[in-house]
């Protein structure tokens, strides 16, 4: 009986500490690009319209192109 009790907390010891030895080197996903924009403005809004989507982190990055200054949408 006591190894059977033995058994069971080692058990359950380890459906706890496996999660989380795998939660603590968990990495958060890299910044993808979504579109671009032609004004700062425009990106900006779309970023927040969008935040349902991929969430509130998002950036928005110039990139200069043939003159102009376009902006990609940045999503996290």
């Amino acid at each position: 009986m006591k190894r059977r009790i033995a058994m069971i907390a080692a058990t359950a010891a380890a459906a706890i500490a496996i999660p989380l030895a795998g939660a603590t080197t968990a990495q958060a996903s890299a910044w993808h690009y979504q579109g671009a924009y032609y004004t700062l403005a425009e990106c900006q809004a779309a970023g927040e319209q969008g935040a349902i989507l991929w969430g509130p982190l998002f950036g928005c990055t110039p990139m200069p192109m043939e003159g102009h200054t376009w902006y990609a949408l940045m999503v996290h």
